[in-house]
């Protein structure tokens, strides 16, 4: 309970800033007030860089997102688990447009040992009609994370993986990766699998030690998608963030010491090979990897293949800070990037060249990036609790967050009785606000957004008041935007729509040779 209710408490800190529905739901022309161009050294305004978009597809600039009434979003399908229950929804969805999440008893309701607690694997269609609904064995607290071909994975309580049918939902096989970093079976009850990417033909799990002493190593493991063979282990330092995988299946991770302000950061090759090792003051964990070039955070543009720094970038701060947007989105950092293309992520104002000069109530900002540089090629601010941006194939961002001058104060902006409600925005590379859809409720959305033929699915925490009940109550509802659209193939944006950050393979044909050309 104390990890949840320090969310909330930090949570209920952002508020935010955003044009209202009425001004903003169809497209716009010209860069708006709120939308600030940093001029380049010359002094001129630098000309926006747009990424390449497929010439079949209506630029963003031509098309408003809002399919509603009013400059809302149509609610194409919601689903509500029973009050007792808790949910676990991680924006994942297959390349059919499949939706899946798991539910389980709510242990402050249920009086039973949390390994007996009852769970589901729930799997909709792009329709919202239930293809399945089957349960989970003990020992409980099972989360769906990834697709991988016609196979889903799930983790549960003692580090267990199971593989999934993606059609069916029935186990395929079943390893305890506790098993593999202990012997001994007392131990495994502190183990969890911190993070889970795909690395074709591979799965590579970070196993951490939740009750690890001073000196504790976790292990990174690798087994095969298609057996649950274990294929390769290799101990690293305790990490407390997920897992970056590039295009090749090389994997990235970094080691905060919180006390010591260091990170330990390291990448492995898809077969277990050391590639580098090095280190960085602060806490600069990997977020983002796409085209060669490594993303830190907020702080740091990093060579893939070495660990060499390339770029400072302007939003890099000496003060290392923790906040969350909710167990589905927090681990995630909040950046979209295509290398030599985009770069964004909103975070607090900085201070640099470039960067905002005057603040407002949330203090949240989106900022557009040299992908090259880290400079501030333009920001804008937005409302409280902004999800992470994700990137479409039009090159347009899809970003929810909540109103802009109102403050929320501590629970003005939680649960199904907030204050306010929120926006889903389509914007422009240049940071052009393209729309501003209202959102069906007034609970925050904050789970990674998934994306398929136009139709955004998201997750909203609808019980927020950790003092009197703990369970995770969530609202899945699913919103069409008036031009079907497909997420990026490139950066963290996974196969199929989800943002679980675990990479791409490697494109092959046309793409293959795009992406070559533009390198």
């Amino acid at each position: 309970m104390s990890g949840l209710r320090s969310m909330v408490l930090g949570a209920c800190l952002w508020v935010g800033c955003a044009s209202s529905v009425e001004d903003s739901a169809g497209p716009m022309a010209g860069t708006p007030a709120d939308v600030t161009q940093t001029p380049a050294p010359g002094g001129e305004t630098p000309a926006p860089q747009v990424p390449a978009t497929d010439s079949r597809v209506p630029p963003p600039e031509t098309s408003a997102a809002c399919s509603g009434p009013d400059g809302t979003a149509r609610l194409a399908w919601s689903h509500d688990a029973a009050w007792n229950r808790t949910v676990d929804f991680r924006g994942l969805m297959d390349a059919d447009g499949n939706t899946y999440w798991t539910e389980c008893e709510s242990s402050y309701w249920v009086d039973k040992d949390p390994s007996l607690l009852a769970c589901q694997l729930v799997s909709v269609t792009p329709e919202g009609t239930e293809r399945y609904r089957r349960d989970l064995p003990p020992p409980g607290a099972w989360a769906a994370h990834t697709v991988e071909g016609d196979q889903l994975f799930v983790t549960g309580r003692l580090a267990l993986l199971s593989a999934r049918d993606i059609a069916t939902g029935q186990e395929r096989w079943s390893v305890s990766l506790g098993a593999v970093k202990d012997e001994d079976p007392a131990a495994h009850h502190a183990l969890r699998i911190e993070s889970l990417v795909r690395s074709p033909p591979y799965l590579v799990a970070l196993v951490h030690d939740t009750f690890g002493d001073v000196g504790a190593e976790d292990l990174l493991v690798a087994v095969r998608a298609d057996t649950g063979a274990v294929a390769w282990k290799v101990p690293v330092p305790p990490v407390h963030a997920p897992l970056v995988v590039d295009a090749e299946g090389n994997v990235y991770g970094g080691a905060s010491d919180v006390l010591a302000q260091r990170t330990a950061l390291f990448s492995y090759t898809v077969d277990g090979q050391l590639r580098w090792r090095t280190e960085r003051t602060g806490v600069v964990e990997p977020t983002a990897v796409d085209g060669g070039t490594l993303l830190l955070g907020r702080s740091e543009l990093v060579d893939a293949a070495t660990g060499a720094s390339l770029a400072t970038l302007a939003t890099a701060s000496a003060e290392s800070f923790y906040y969350s947007l909710g167990r589905s989105s927090s681990p995630f950092g909040r950046a979209a990037l295509q290398a030599g293309e985009l770069l964004v992520l909103p975070d607090m104002r900085c201070a640099t060249d470039g960067c905002p000069t005057t603040a407002h109530p949330g203090g949240t900002f989106l900022y557009g990036l040299d992908p090259e540089s880290g400079a501030v090629r333009w920001h804008r601010a937005v409302g409280t609790w902004p999800t992470a941006p994700l990137l479409t194939q039009r090159g347009a961002l899809l970003l929810v967050d909540r109103p802009v001058n109102e403050p929320c104060g501590e629970y003005g902006c939680t649960g199904d009785d907030a204050a306010i409600g929120s926006f889903l925005r389509e914007l422009g590379p240049d940071g052009r606000e393209l729309s501003a859809c209202a959102l069906t409720g007034k609970a925050p959305y904050i789970t990674p957004p998934a994306l398929h033929r136009g139709r955004v699915v998201l997750g909203a925490w609808t019980n927020w008041d950790a003092s009197n009940d703990w369970t995770q109550r969530m609202s899945i509802r699913a919103f069409d935007l008036t031009t079907p659209d497909e997420p990026a193939s490139g950066g963290w944006v996974s196969a199929g729509g989800g943002n679980a950050r675990s990479g791409q393979t490697k494109p092959t044909g046309g793409a293959a040779q795009a992406r070559a050309a533009g390198r």
